[in-house]
């Protein structure tokens, strides 16, 4: 007698990705978020820079942005917190109906409600899902002037970050650690923090949404990270033609902002 058990193949396949090839995977997966689908067709998206979102916004637009480096503000370097050239930064990108406008985030924020996005990336990331992002402006920046708004109209939020922002400490207990004029010296840009409320996507919720794959990170070095990625053969083979794809995708540059005619203090002297 024949069984009707319907026997499935588990394959396992183990990748190694860059920041930046995290980046782009995350990037894919945001774009195919439900809210942002919606969004896109018939509200406002508002895309707040950041090295993440620039590959964000090339993905709902279409459009490349070279160098990417140029749609962030603040930035971490091998020497310290900085924020990129003024004269060379892309603002904020706010799309209606899919469309890119000439609005700013303060004329768009106005507007927005619970079938908009707005998409901000984070610094930190707890075990527990929780986000963080930095506060180098003396005001809170973006995120300071916007989440009150955001929070009171439930306006949908999304905050793309790679496991690169992992931390092993509950962001809770960073943020009274933290701030721009607690520290005695900074090597670079003294930053606080604050919680990010919104829905948080990695490189292996992207996975795992994109392909029905289970994502497991196996460690890394150098800022590269393995993952074993588990399910049935022709989900695996996806996921692993994708990554092979985008292998060999460049690193982020940046062009710093010039000391002298920077609007923000750096305290390296002790």
């Amino acid at each position: 007698m024949l069984s009707n058990t319907v026997v499935i193949l588990m394959e396992r396949v183990m990748v190694t990705l860059t920041a930046s090839e995290a980046k782009r995977i995350i990037a894919k997966a945001v774009a195919r978020e439900e809210c942002v689908v919606k969004a896109m067709e018939k509200g406002t998206v508002v895309v707040c820079p950041g090295t993440t979102n620039a590959y964000v916004l090339e993905s709902l637009t279409g459009k490349r942005i070279e160098p990417k480096g140029k749609f962030a503000i603040g930035i971490v370097t091998p020497s310290g917190t900085c924020v990129t050239k003024a004269g060379v930064r892309m603002r904020e990108a706010v799309l209606r109906c899919g469309e890119l406008s000439e609005l700013g985030i303060k004329e768009a924020i106005g507007d927005l409600g619970p079938e908009d996005v707005f998409i901000k990336g984070a610094n930190a990331i707890d075990p527990m899902g929780n986000a963080g992002v930095y506060l180098g402006s003396e005001t809170g920046g973006t995120i300071g002037m916007s989440i009150g708004t955001l929070l009171a109209r439930g306006v949908n939020v999304v905050v793309p970050a790679s496991l690169e922002k992992l931390v092993p400490f509950p962001i809770a207990e960073i943020v009274p650690r933290v701030g721009n004029r607690r520290f005695r010296a900074a090597m670079g840009l003294p930053v606080g923090m604050m919680p990010l409320p919104g829905k948080v996507i990695t490189e292996i919720d992207a996975i795992s949404s994109l392909f029905m794959c289970d994502c497991i990170p196996l460690g890394g070095s150098e800022g590269n990270r393995c993952y074993s990625i588990e399910g049935d053969e022709g989900a695996v083979k996806e996921a692993w033609d994708f990554i092979s794809s985008i292998k060999g995708e460049p690193a982020i540059s940046f062009e710093k902002e010039d000391c002298a005619s920077c609007r923000f203090k750096c305290r390296k002297v002790w």
